[in-house]
């Protein structure tokens, strides 16, 4: 933006030297000069421009006295802040002073004029309307950039509020396909469940059929116990993706308050053969506070996965040893199960709970179990992490957040 620092004077005297004079001084400075030669000349000039920043005005004048011509330009209200100083060649008393003043005088000049203090005084005027001008145009410039930014914002606003509506409805579609999804997957392992048992029972009642011989062949009951083996692998892959699904929809089912020991001494009844044919020893340590509202389904199963991983990852070389420690914060209840097992490398933390990962194929099992913990925790919006060193065990911590 262009600022217009123009500075403007109007010189007013009845006098033709007076004015080539003061003219003559003040245009050294840079200074515009209009000139008037009487009061009546000087209000046509300023019917047509306002934008002066200062008039010097003689006192004595034949057709309009200085002061009246003060008077009638501080009516106008256009006119009004600009400022005046006289120029007179008498020394008033007081009281005319006082006159010239209350027309909207500043300030007198005495002739003959110096021109030193006509230009000094004339200068501090000056800068007064420079300096008050270019705040104007600061803040005009000021009030453009704001309406320029709120136009910017509103915009933006508009943009963002048509994106969120845009991602609201995308997610909402993704809701309902993965609600389908997970209807399809229950109702598919479902209903695969009545086909994969008659096979089952088929197979049995086929070998029923076979002559007692025929039984004794080798190689036949090597095919029979591998089609077992895969009706088992079959079955159990089933039950696990029920699972999944019904973990994905029972966010906040069955939900209660309870002993997180009680869930403990459940699981520890449901495993205990494992638990006896590995010699397992457990160590409890709670900070007396173990009451949890949470799906009590859902931490048995939690409790299930992670105590049977900690027993059949356990490692040859020890007996394996189970700590369960229950604690708090005020975000949230934690709950951390370490073993003496054989762990896994630190840098597959991240993978172990993916569906379907296994780090051991030693091991039995289908590799869902970590991720229905996970699914389990990230649903009802808490955390789990875990900390492992090879040949040393693992601890995982679960976060459940505090109702």
């Amino acid at each position: 933006m262009e600022i217009n620092t123009e500075i403007k004077i109007l010189l007013i005297d009845d006098r033709a030297d007076n004015l080539m004079s003061i003219s003559t001084v003040l245009q050294v400075d840079g200074y515009t000069i209009r000139t008037a030669r009487s009061g009546t000349e000087a209000l046509k000039i300023l019917l047509k421009e306002q934008d002066f920043a200062l008039i010097l005005l003689d006192v004595q004048m034949p057709d309009i006295s200085g002061i009246e011509t003060a008077s009638l330009i501080y009516k106008r209200d256009k006119l009004k802040n600009i400022p005046i100083i006289f120029l007179t060649a008498h020394s008033y008393g007081d009281e005319y002073i006082y006159r010239g003043y209350l027309a909207g005088a500043v300030d007198y000049i005495y002739k003959p004029i110096n021109p030193s203090i006509l230009k000094a005084k004339v200068y501090v005027f000056a800068e007064i309307y420079r300096k008050t001008h270019l705040l104007i145009a600061r803040e005009k410039q000021l009030e453009e950039m704001n309406d320029r930014l709120e136009d910017s914002v509103c915009l933006r606003t508009r943009e963002l509020l048509l994106k969120h509506i845009e991602l609201e409805k995308t997610h909402l579609e993704l809701k309902k396909v993965h609600n389908d999804l997970d209807n399809f997957v229950y109702a598919a392992s479902h209903d695969l469940r009545a086909p994969v048992s008659n096979i089952e029972g088929l197979l049995k009642s086929l070998k029923d059929l076979f002559p007692h011989d025929l039984l004794k062949d080798e190689e036949l009951n090597i095919i029979i116990d591998l089609i077992i083996v895969s009706i088992t692998k079959f079955k159990v892959t089933l039950n696990d993706l029920t699972e999944i699904v019904k973990t994905q929809k029972s966010i906040n089912d069955d939900l209660n308050r309870f002993d997180i020991r009680d869930i403990i001494e459940d699981v520890k009844v449901d495993i205990r053969d494992m638990i006896e044919n590995s010699g397992a020893i457990f160590k409890i340590i709670d900070d007396g506070d173990t009451m949890v509202s949470f799906s009590r389904k859902n931490l048995k199963s939690l409790f299930f996965n992670l105590i049977s991983n900690a027993i059949k990852y356990r490692s040859s070389e020890r007996t394996p040893e189970i700590g369960i420690k229950i604690g708090r914060d005020s975000e949230y209840i934690v709950i951390s199960v370490s073993d003496n097992g054989i762990g896994f490398n630190p840098n597959d933390k991240e993978r172990i709970f993916e569906m379907f990962r296994r780090l051991h194929d030693h091991v039995e099992g289908s590799g869902v179990g970590l991720y229905i913990v996970k699914k389990i925790i990230d649903n009802s919006g808490g955390k789990i992490e875990v900390e492992t060193e090879e040949e040393k065990g693992s601890t995982f911590s679960v976060f459940i957040r505090v109702a």
